[in-house]
């Protein structure tokens, strides 16, 4: 990971035009793609070509997996033989559909022909974060059975309305999912009787006005929309959630900080690795409009305002 401060000489410059003149050998065309699809950080969170950088403000991007990134468009956290660790963005579809033109599985295909290269997992299409990718064959029936295992750890943060009265929780509530194509109403409801047994542990890491930040680990399997469901029972709905979200709620999170999708990222990743079984972790950098919302997320050197 190559990380430079910011100089004095620097203070104020394109988040690009500074990649660019701290390491001459990235040229300013691929500083600015590199910007633009995400695989930049200043200050541990994610920033645009066009953000203005600040002296001693940190710059930090993967020299190693910067050409892979480049040609995937989105950012590659973790890549060796076997895995693939990707930085999915809000927006971007992870398989694709007949209102779909654009999506992670279409890219891999794109990048890896014939490799048998295959998502273990999915994300939400508005939600951001990480994405467990098996470069081939062998590699993902491996990490599909860990997944089934519940071998593989996942933590994710949400913005959630309101504030939980305790630091820490456990929803333990059973899930059944429902064939339902409308995108505003719920998938995943809670059935004591006749759902599928979900588990989620939530820890809250800071309280706002009127929202507070929190990690969530999937205790027990991964069911559609667990989390969002979880939350929402729990009185805490994610903000920005048209479909189990608070309608009031996600308004003021919209009008107050620019909060314009489900606020939900896969954070950090632990598995074993398929080929000697040695622990891989991975974490994702920071995503801006959780940082505009959350003081502890945000840039000890404050760049150029996000739309």
């Amino acid at each position: 990971m190559a990380e430079h401060l910011v100089p004095v000489e620097l203070d104020g410059a394109r988040l690009d035009v500074a990649v660019h003149r701290l390491a001459p050998e990235v040229s300013r065309a691929v500083a600015r793609r590199a910007c633009e699809i995400g695989a930049v950080a200043v200050d541990g969170v994610r920033a645009l070509a066009t953000d203005r950088v600040r002296v001693a403000a940190r710059v930090a991007w993967d020299d190693a997996t910067l050409p892979l990134s480049l040609g995937l468009g989105v950012p590659v956290v973790v890549a060796d033989h076997d895995v693939l660790v990707l930085h999915k963005p809000a927006g971007l579809a992870v398989h694709g559909g007949p209102l779909v033109d654009d999506s992670i599985a279409a890219r891999l295909a794109g990048v890896f022909p014939g490799d048998g290269a295959g998502l273990v997992h999915r994300l939400d299409r508005e939600a951001s974060g990480l994405l467990l990718v098996g470069r081939h064959k062998d590699a993902l029936r491996a990490l599909a059975s860990a997944m089934e295992q519940g071998a593989i750890r996942r933590r994710y943060l949400a913005g959630v309305a309101g504030a939980p009265s305790a630091d820490e929780f456990v929803v333990d509530l059973p899930l059944r999912i429902v064939d339902e194509p409308q995108g505003n109403r719920p998938k995943a409801l809670v059935d004591r009787d006749g759902g599928q047994a979900a588990t989620s542990a939530v820890r809250v890491l800071e309280r706002a006005r009127t929202a507070s930040l929190v990690a969530v680990e999937l205790v027990s399997s991964g069911r559609t929309h667990q989390i969002r469901a979880h939350l929402a029972a729990a009185g805490h709905p994610i903000l920005g959630d048209p479909r189990y979200g608070d309608g009031a709620a996600n308004a003021v999170a919209r009008a107050t900080h620019g909060i314009k999708r489900l606020l939900l990222h896969a954070h950090e990743l632990r598995f074993a690795s398929p080929s000697d079984g040695g622990e891989l972790v991975a974490v994702a950098v920071h995503e801006p409009d959780f940082a505009r919302l959350f003081r502890s997320l945000r840039p000890a050197h404050p760049s150029g305002s996000h739309p």
